[in-house]
């Protein structure tokens, strides 16, 4: 193990030997060439060559180097596992806003995943991205645990000026919210008058989710309900995992019915 270990820690340690590595896999090529791909010296280049000779990953013929199948294989591997660590050390920071109880899927379905990050120097960026989101599809699903006045006028465009379809699952906290500014109560009001609007009421809404036609998004927030960024994601797995959770919040909550908003 220890051997494997300092393999992987020969190639880690260097972007000169990874670089050299990766050129050789893409075609031979003589040690000039490779001076002229890698920035780096010829003495550098010349040992790399030569402890990759040493693995039995390249070999050398003439003036001309090229990698052998075990040196493809390798070099194949390592990339795709620096790709895993990539995709891990973009993710890190976003799940830890990300209940582990309700992570039920592979978490490799989030890799490709959009992340909406915070920004302090524009502290909208993220509403208005699921504004955005919400309006570029015909459909939209979902459950919520926060609410703000510009989702509101937003989902009132959309299906009271538009022809949008909205389900949508709510917990108490949400609806009242909405009905302490009266302008968002007017606003629910007219929408629940419109066919194409269906909202519930549940009190266990675990995490806010949209689903707008087949894209998934989720709203990541801390302990105490901030919004710290969330994801968007087109895997098949997510959205499965997304409907079922939609469907199971709509099952057990109570219709919203026009009356029961008060403006």
């Amino acid at each position: 193990m220890d051997s494997a270990l300092d393999d992987v820690a020969f190639l880690a340690n260097s972007e000169n030997r990874v670089s050299v590595f990766e050129a050789l896999v893409d075609t031979p090529r003589s040690r000039d060439e490779l001076l002229e791909r890698v920035d780096a010296s010829r003495v550098t280049i010349t040992r790399v060559l030569r402890e990759l000779e040493d693995r039995n990953w390249i070999e050398g013929t003439g003036q001309e180097y090229a990698v052998t199948p075990l040196g493809e294989w390798v070099c194949d591997e390592f990339t795709r596992l620096v790709g895993v660590m990539e995709s891990e050390t973009r993710l890190r920071e976003p799940l830890q806003w990300f209940p582990s109880d309700l992570l039920t899927f592979d978490v490799q379905c989030l890799r490709d995943a959009e992340l909406v990050r915070l920004d302090r120097s524009d502290a909208t960026a993220v509403v208005r991205r699921i504004v955005e989101f919400h309006r570029s599809g015909e459909r939209i699903r979902g459950v919520a645990r926060v609410a703000a006045p510009v989702f509101i006028e937003n989902q009132w465009e959309l299906t009271v000026e538009g022809d949008t379809r909205l389900e949508m699952v709510l917990t108490p906290d949400v609806l009242g919210m909405v009905q302490d500014h009266p302008p968002s109560a007017q606003q629910l009001r007219e929408m629940l008058d419109e066919e194409n609007v269906s909202l519930f009421v549940n009190d266990d809404v675990p995490i806010s989710v949209g689903i707008v036609d087949g894209t998934v998004g989720i709203n990541l927030t801390d302990e105490r309900g901030a919004l710290r960024g969330g994801l968007v994601t087109d895997d098949g797995t997510v959205r499965a995992w997304a409907v079922d959770l939609f469907e199971t919040c709509r099952e057990n909550g109570r219709p919203v019915e026009p009356d029961a908003i008060t403006t």
